[in-house]
């Protein structure tokens, strides 16, 4: 049995928490930050939203493995392995989230942002 579509946009909430953190990180600053971003993302066609997000991932965890310290590429290697645990069985969905979705989808982004914001509040800037 598939999973429902709400636990779906939990899971892309907290994937996209992980994203921004992975973001934050090895880069410092970043686009998924900005207020917005992810409800435009869950509104205008997510899975390809998502692809164009993920590809940027790589260049976010070189970044932060050629950082210092190394506490920075170890929290970037965490992240990439948690990632793969967020994205949804069936892949991320092509179609809008509806309201239930989106609500779904934000408390996935805030409860796992706010674990990332605890454990690496010193690697992300601006959160400590």
């Amino acid at each position: 049995m598939g999973q429902r579509k709400r636990d779906i946009a939990e899971l892309c909430g907290r994937l996209y928490a992980a994203l921004w953190a992975l973001e934050r990180i090895g880069a410092g600053t970043g686009e998924l930050g900005k207020p917005g971003h992810a409800r435009y993302v869950i509104t205008n066609g997510p899975e390809h939203k998502f692809r164009r997000i993920l590809d940027k991932a790589g260049g976010h965890l070189y970044e932060a493995t050629a950082r210092q310290p190394e506490a920075r590429a170890a929290a970037a290697a965490e992240l990439v392995q948690g990632i793969t645990g967020f994205i949804p069985a069936g892949g991320i969905p092509s179609g809008n989230f509806n309201p239930e979705e989106c609500e779904a989808f934000e408390r996935g982004l805030a409860e796992q942002r706010a674990v990332y914001e605890e454990k690496w509040k010193n690697l992300l800037p601006g959160t400590a």
